[in-house]
């Protein structure tokens, strides 16, 4: 599909840099909530040529890459006369990557949270009224770019991708948990149900942020450092059961428990 995407940058030259991805899109599913704020979730179509999923690596979650997107309804057919309706224009703004995936039943998949503000929602998500869904999503044109905090659009190309979370030892997992200050706040607020024994709480309230968070998981998961979850002993494998436990209770928190498999 040829399609005409908005431009990220007023001042854009030959050598802007190329976007994440541009192409088809199928409206998987958006919504709107006080607590993850407006989302949208795209089933990226044209990938035919693609090695692996464009957003591969990226970071993602409550502190994702930041992004440009621009969507727009594709141009109508032309009637017999050769003249066609251009493209409606859907979306034109900044967001985050929230999450990305690939998998046989949905393909590859991406979700954004939505940037409120100048961009403009102005209290209405911007893909209300749009189908979604697998079978009867919309069929959208996409376009993505990877911007920095000042908005320079970056490449794609020379983005610093990390490693897949799933991919890393379980220290390393718990570390990049306790920097998640919505993490800090969730696990501050679930305490008692996480650690249910008064003693196992002593000296927790006189703590915040990311030193409360490190010191809850070690009380959860039973050891004296995060060093120990690695350890290739029974204990070490106990102590993985339960931040795995963990885990999921909060990515059910997140994502909802539909999303948490």
């Amino acid at each position: 599909m040829n399609a005409h995407f908005p431009v990220p940058s007023r001042n854009r030259t030959d050598d802007t840099p190329p976007p994440v991805y541009a192409g088809e899109a199928l409206l998987l599913n958006w919504s709107h909530s006080a607590k993850q704020g407006m989302t949208v979730t795209f089933c990226l179509s044209s990938v035919h040529d693609l090695a692996s999923h464009p957003f591969k690596g990226m970071r993602h979650g409550p502190s994702g890459q930041r992004l440009r997107f621009a969507v727009a309804q594709p141009a109508a057919s032309t009637d017999e006369g050769g003249a066609g309706t251009g493209e409606r224009p859907v979306h034109d703004g900044e967001g985050m990557l929230l999450r990305w995936a690939d998998d046989c039943d949905v393909g590859m998949m991406v979700r954004f949270l939505i940037d409120k503000g100048p961009d403009g929602t102005k209290g209405l998500h911007p893909f209300d009224g749009l189908h979604s869904g697998r079978k009867d999503g919309e069929r959208l044109v996409l376009a993505v770019w990877a911007v920095s905090d000042d908005e320079r659009v970056l490449d794609p190309r020379h983005l610093s991708r990390r490693r897949p979370f799933h991919t890393l030892d379980a220290t390393q997992q718990a570390q990049i948990l306790c920097r998640d200050a919505r993490f800090a706040s969730w696990a501050r607020s679930n305490i008692a149900r996480l650690l249910d024994e008064p003693g196992l709480r002593f000296g927790l309230d006189a703590m915040s942020g990311y030193d409360f968070a490190s010191e809850a998981v070690r009380r959860y998961c039973g050891v004296r450092s995060r060093a120990e979850l690695k350890s290739d002993t029974a204990a070490g494998e106990r102590a993985r059961g339960r931040l795995r436990r963990m885990m999921r209770a909060y990515d059910e928190f997140v994502w909802g428990p539909a999303a948490v498999r």
